[in-house]
C-alpha cells in the first residue's frame, strides 16, 4: 500500500509530495524462505511419511478417524488453554476437523480422496508425539505441527471454501450426527 507524505521545504516554502511504499524488509523475505525450507524438511521427513502412511491405513475405519478427531480436538483445546496458538490456527484446524467429521458421517461427500488423505495425514502429524520437532520443546515444539496444518489448509482452499459454503447453508447440526 503506497502512502503520500506532504512536506514543506523550509528554503522555498514549497510543498512537495514524496511517495513511500511499505515494502517488505529483506529480513521478512529471508524469514519466509527459512520457514519454507523448514516446512520442506518436515514434509520430506520420515516422520511425516509415516504419518501419511498411518493416515492411509486409518482412513478406512470410521471409528479410528473419530478417535483421531477427538485427539486433535483435545490437543487443540489444550494448546489453546496454554495460549501457545493463534486464533487463525485454531480456526483452520477446527475447519479441517469439522470437514472430516462431516465426511465420515456421510453428510458431506464432496472431498476428493487425495484431499481427504492430506487432511487426515496432517491431523495424524498434529496429534502424534513423534514429531520432527517434539512438542515438549518450548516455543518450537508446536511450530512443525502448525506448519503442517497451515500447509494442508492452504493446499485445499477450494475444497475448504466449498465445505464452508455447504456448512453455512446446511441446517444439519454436525455435532448431533456422530
Amino acid at each position: 500500500m503506497a502512502t503520500t507524505k506532504t512536506t514543506t521545504n523550509s528554503k522555498a516554502g514549497a510543498k512537495t509530495k514524496a511517495r513511500s511504499s511499505k515494502a517488505k524488509p529483506a529480513s521478512t523475505e529471508q524469514d519466509s524462505q527459512t520457514d519454507n525450507s523448514k516446512l520442506t524438511a518436515v514434509l520430506e521427513s520420515k516422520v511425516f511419511a509415516l504419518a501419511m502412511s498411518i493416515a492411509e491405513k486409518i482412513s478406512y475405519s470410521k471409528s479410528k478417524i473419530f478417535r483421531l478427531l477427538q485427539h486433535a480436538f483435545e490437543k487443540l483445546k489444550e494448546e489453546s488453554n496454554r495460549n501457545n496458538i493463534q486464533r487463525e490456527f485454531k480456526h483452520k484446524t477446527a475447519v479441517l476437523i469439522r470437514m472430516i467429521k462431516a465426511y465420515y458421517n456421510g453428510l458431506y461427500t464432496k472431498i476428493p480422496t487425495s484431499a481427504l488423505l492430506r487432511v487426515v495425514g496432517g491431523l495424524v502429524y498434529f496429534v502424534w508425539v513423534l514429531d520432527f520437532i517434539p512438542d515438549f520443546i518450548p516455543i518450537l515444539g508446536l511450530a512443525d505441527d502448525i506448519a503442517v496444518i497451515v500447509w494442508v489448509y492452504n493446499g485445499l482452499k477450494e475444497e475448504i471454501e466449498e465445505f464452508e459454503n455447504w456448512e453455512s447453508v446446511s441446517s444439519i447440526n454436525i455435532d448431533d450426527n456422530q
